[in-house]
Parts: structure tokens; sequence; C-alpha cells
């Protein structure tokens, strides 16, 4: 995320008032004879037309309509407002500033992604707000375990995610679609990058490295290359800008796998992407194995897993040396066997099982299996084949070692148990 910082809720508001309408999403929790706000979300864009929606139940409603932009401002204020007949309150008393974020293009915020940059302003919900409950949903729209699950579904289509809480009682987004990064494509000689937008008048590419960079006109919709003598350099940034405004970017440090992947980034030879991946050698966020472990050492794998989970992600690489020589797998062993082979292996240690993705690169002919572990929100847990006791693990530079009793008591702490949004 880029750009971090404060704007007045005044200013804000002021935005709002100015626009004729904007789209809305409003998740509205029964108090008394009013509707109390629980999360609010608005998308300045234009006369973009929206398809309303409305889940009504006797203790939430849920509604997606289109409202007159001093409507949604009076809301922000605390302003008790009619809409769609019933008569709502955002909980006061109103924030006096939100959180600012410029986002890139393809990045991922509190599970929304958008092709095109975006301005997004958050506000805290108040830690005194009414709680929705937790009963069955069953009224004027499809049936729901309970209030996180219909919410989720209302705004992602995807299933509730405990890892993922959320604490946004508005989030405001401004999509920026002057210009965009759709598609960058990184073989071992050349960048091509694909750019679209509506205003690209004046635009430049411009791709920097620690030695050097260039330039070149990006005023139309189009594709742009960038030869590479020597491969992509390592902390890269491809830049899309017109004068000193900013339009798009991305940056290619060594990865940090366990975050989300840039769908945009299309790696044509894995090779390079490896690479990268190994500019910094093992730490917080890479382990290396020379093959798939047994005995002991996949014990050790194992506990790294839970300790990725655990805190901020991470990924192994099976078929690296601790030297980080690139040797492969085995020849002759099936690779797609020895895939499942760690897939069984976690599944049947870690409690609960984490979020992570096995990919297999090759590189210059040789195979590498890289497990892709996302940062979980919550402590998870190794068990012993034997004792069955659950262990838990943190990741201390390139070493795993066993959780201390206040990181484990602050781990089931995070564990949201909040609306995801």
């Amino acid at each position: 995320m880029a750009n971090n910082g404060q704007t007045d809720t005044a200013v804000l508001g002021a935005m709002l008032s100015e626009r004729a309408a904007v789209n809305v999403r409003l998740a509205l929790v029964a108090d008394a004879q009013q509707w109390q706000l629980h999360h609010g979300q608005v998308t300045l864009d234009g006369d973009t037309p929206v398809k309303e929606r409305a889940w009504r139940y006797s203790t939430a409603s849920f509604l997606e309509l289109r409202l007159p932009g001093p409507t949604v401002a009076a809301l922000l204020r605390g302003d008790e407002q009619d809409i769609h007949g019933l008569q709502v309150v955002a909980p006061g008393p109103p924030a006096s500033s939100a959180s600012t974020s410029r986002l890139r293009g393809q990045e991922e915020w509190g599970r929304v992604t958008t092709p095109w940059p975006r301005t997004e302003w958050t506000i805290n919900r108040d830690a005194n707000t009414l709680q929705p409950g937790q009963d069955l949903l069953v009224g004027d729209g499809p049936s729901f375990l309970n209030f996180d699950q219909a919410l989720s579904a209302f705004l992602h289509q995807r299933p509730h995610n405990n890892n993922a809480g959320g604490s946004d009682l508005w989030r405001i987004v401004l999509p920026q679609r002057a210009g965009w990064l759709s598609q960058i494509t990184v073989g071992p000689d050349l960048l091509t990058a694909v750019v679209d937008g509506e205003a690209l008048d004046g635009a430049v590419l411009e791709l920097s490295w620690a030695a050097g960079n260039e330039r070149q006109s990006a005023d139309s919709a189009g594709a742009y290359r960038f030869t590479l003598p020597h491969g992509l350099a390592h902390d890269s940034l491809l830049m899309l800008r017109r004068d000193d405004q900013r339009l798009d970017w991305r940056h290619f440090p060594a990865p940090t796998y366990g975050l989300a992947r840039d769908a945009s980034v299309v790696w044509e030879q894995p090779g390079p992407e490896l690479d990268l991946l190994l500019t910094n050698g093992e730490g917080k966020y890479l382990e290396c194995k020379r093959e798939v472990p047994e005995g002991e050492s996949r014990k050790k794998m194992l506990k790294t897993i839970a300790a990725f989970a655990s805190q901020d992600g991470g990924t192994v690489l099976i078929g690296v040396r601790d030297d980080l020589q690139i040797v492969g797998l085995p020849e002759g062993a099936t690779v797609d066997k020895q895939v499942l082979q760690v897939v069984s292996m976690i599944r049947d240690s870690l409690e609960p099982v984490p979020a992570y993705e096995p990919r297999v690169i090759d590189h210059d002919g040789k195979k590498v299996i890289a497990i892709e572990v996302s940062g979980g929100g919550q402590m998870y847990a190794y068990r012993d084949r034997d004792s069955k006791r659950p262990e838990f693990y943190v990741r201390v530079g390139p070493n795993t070692v066993p959780a201390r009793h206040h990181e484990i008591a602050a781990g089931f702490r995070q564990a949201p148990t909040a609306t995801t949004f």
C-alpha cells in the first residue's frame, strides 16, 4: 500500500455533496426504531450504473443502490436519513478524519482488487458500536448462518474468512482510470508492459533500477517494450507517469511470497523470478530444502510453514540447497507426486490448515517446488504424529523457534472474530 495519510472528514463530506449520485452498499443492524450503519461502502464512479439489491432480515439489512451524494454526506456527518424506507443513522460521534491510501493497480486491500489504481478513504468503527448478532438470518434474501457470512457474500460473493478481519465503518473508493498497467510480461531479456487508460496524453513509461533508467512516451494505449540485456535487475521500478504525477507502478524487489500474487505480472520464464527471490538468501520469509524432506527434516519444514502462517507468510523452496544453489528435484522423481506428498504433510500435521499455494518453477530445466504460505492473522499449530500435542512456532530471522507464551496469547487475541470485508 502506498501514500498513507489522513483526510479531514469535512473534505470528504464536501466531495460527496458535490456529486449528484454515488454507488453505495450498506450493511445495517436493527436498533430499536432505526437501523444503525455497520459498514458503508461508497464508490465515486461517475455515472456507472449499479444493479440494486436489498436483502432484509429482522435484525439486519443489506442494501446496494445509487444515492444522492448529499444524502451520503449527511450520513457521514451522523445525520439520520431515510433510505429505502429505513431510518438509517451512523453511530456517533462522527470521526474527524479518515485514513487515506493510494493503491496501485492490482493491489489487494480488504479483499478488493481492481485493474486500475484507486484512492481509498476508511473510517474505523467505534469500539462501542452496536455489534450484529450471530443468529441465523432468514428473510427477504438468501439464508445465512450468521451476519458475517451474509456480509461477505453481499460485498465480495466469497465465503467469510476469519483470517481477514475488518473494522471499517466507512470505505470510500475513487477509481483512478487516467492510465494503468494492465499486464507486464517479464522474459529473460525483455519486459513488455501493456498500458491502458482514459487520459494518457503526455504519459511516460519509465523503468528504473540502481544503475540507471529508461523512458519512453506512452501517450496511447498499447504494448511498450524494454530490453533487458542482463535480465530484470533486483529492485527495479516500472512507473507510468505524467510529469510529477504517478499514474500506476510495479515494483520488482526480491518477492516476499505469502502475499497476494499480482495477476497482471506474467513471468514468461519463471527462472528470473526465482533468481530475484533468492537474492536476499534464507531469512524470515524464505526456507530452502534440497528435496522433499523426511524424518526430522520433515518436521522442521512443517514447523516453518506453521511459523510462516502464524506471522506474515513466506515460501519454502524444495530443490534448492542451503547455500542457495538451485539443484532441482531428484532426477526420475515425479513432480506431481512430490507436490501431493507435501500437500498431504501439511493437511495431516498443521491445524488449522493455512492458506498456501504450491507451484512448480522451471529454472534452466531444473524443477523447483515453491510452497507459498499466506500470513493468516492467527496462530497455526504443528501436531507431532506421536504426541498429538499442538506446538506453536515463529520465525526469527532464518530460524524457526518455539513461540513464547505471550506470542501465542497475542496470536490468539488477534484472530479476527469481527466482520470480514
